[in-house]
C-alpha cells in the first residue's frame, strides 16, 4: 500500500499552503482525497500533480486553463 499523507505532509514537501491544496480541490484541479477520521489522506501520486501545476503555472498558464 502506498505511503498516505495528510494535508501538511503534502504541503510542506511542495512548499505551498495548506489552504491552496483545499482550493485546488474546491476549483477541480485536483481530486478530492479519501478521509480518514474525516482529515485528508493524500496519494504520493498527488505530488507529481503539484508539480506539474507548478511548472504550468510557470509557463504562464492560469488556474482557469489548467482546469481545462
Amino acid at each position: 500500500m502506498a505511503q498516505q499523507l495528510t494535508i501538511s505532509q503534502v504541503a510542506e514537501k511542495v512548499g505551498v499552503r495548506a489552504s491552496t491544496l483545499r482550493y485546488y480541490e474546491s476549483i477541480g484541479l485536483l481530486p478530492e482525497p479519501p478521509r480518514v477520521s474525516g482529515r485528508r489522506r493524500y496519494d504520493e501520486a498527488v505530488l507529481q500533480r503539484l508539480e506539474i501545476i507548478r511548472t504550468a503555472q510557470q509557463a504562464g498558464f492560469t488556474l482557469a486553463e489548467l482546469r481545462v
